[in-house]
């Protein structure tokens, strides 16, 4: 994507902010409060994926090869992250929830529908500006 997608990206991050503080301090409906937060999650996902795959001003092969270890380093949190949470939840789901049966799947929704996408893109963007900070400190040497 050109690197005009990343500012608009910023835009909607900055809107999804407005979202959630509108809902938090406005919305007293809980049916009203849910849209509102829906409306900021898809939001805020779409502003990340904006944010994180359009283009540098430069982009050039060294840029390239930083975004594939970023998605790479990316990966392997995930599935390190994936396999700790699924050996917990097979010793013992009790241990961590007090109501294993109903709790259990709405955590597991809430966390794999809502909170990993955006984790995601947040540690690959992270990964990646420190990749490209470090490569900028180590020229300027």
């Amino acid at each position: 994507m050109p690197h005009t997608c990343q500012k608009i990206g910023w835009c909607l991050f900055l809107l999804a902010i407005l979202l959630e503080i509108i809902k938090a301090s406005f919305i007293h409906d809980i049916n009203t409060a849910w849209y509102f937060a829906k409306a900021a999650h898809i939001t805020l996902i779409i502003s990340f994926f904006l944010i994180c795959l359009s283009k540098e001003k430069v982009e050039d092969e060294m840029i390239s090869g930083f975004r594939l270890k970023s998605i790479g380093i990316t990966a392997y949190v995930f599935f390190v992250f994936l396999l700790i949470f699924s050996i917990l939840l097979e010793v013992k789901p009790g241990f961590i929830f007090q109501n294993a049966d109903s709790t259990l799947s709405a955590y597991l929704s809430e966390l794999f529908l809502i909170v990993l996408p955006i984790l995601l893109f947040v540690l690959y963007y992270g990964i990646f500006k420190r990749m490209l900070w470090k490569s900028d400190k180590h020229q300027a040497i």
